[in-house]
């Protein structure tokens, strides 16, 4: 794998992003960056917060402020928040960034994982149908990535083997 090229992790809310982004990059001793903690030390606010404050149209646009940090980043291993590649434009940007992997999954385990992993502006007041909905929109956005890990039924050790193994592949025909 070439050192030098990022792995960016895309998916659902309660894809796993998080958890194997950040034992990924253990195991490949890559440094870890998540969009949304980079958006909270940027702010200065939580993403509850900037949600709560200004809106989701305010939060897109922080994302959007993103990419050019990014492009700057050199073999790290990046998780993205969920809507982060929905927008025109910006699965081609983080595919020109390095390696997009999009973590899939059935919405109704991701829906549960998602509510059990605690606070997520984008599921508070909204019924299950209109999250539905939304998944269901961003999949083409998902859908072209490089790669993609079907996780169900996965633990994380399970899916970051599997990442890694697609990535030799990718190496090796590329």
């Amino acid at each position: 794998m070439d050192a030098g090229e990022n792995i960016i992790l895309v998916g659902f809310m309660g894809a796993g992003k998080s958890s194997v982004g950040r034992l990924l990059a253990k195991r490949l001793g890559r440094c870890f960056v998540e969009t949304d903690d980079l958006i909270v030390a940027r702010d200065g606010r939580s993403i509850a917060e900037i949600f709560r404050a200004e809106g989701e149209a305010r939060f897109r646009q922080l994302e959007a402020d993103l990419l050019d940090l990014l492009r700057l980043k050199r073999g790290d291993v990046i998780a993205t928040g969920g809507g982060f590649p929905c927008r025109e434009g910006r699965m081609e940007a983080l595919k020109a960034m390095g390696t997009v992997v999009w973590l899939a999954s059935e919405f109704e385990a991701l829906y549960a994982r998602a509510l059990r992993s605690g606070s997520r502006p984008m599921l508070e007041g909204k019924p299950k149908e209109e999250v539905a909905a939304l998944y269901h929109g961003r999949e083409p956005y998902y859908r072209q990535a490089h790669l993609v890990v079907e996780t169900a039924g996965l633990g994380v050790d399970q899916v970051v083997r599997r990442i890694l193994s697609l990535l030799r592949q990718r190496e090796r025909v590329g």
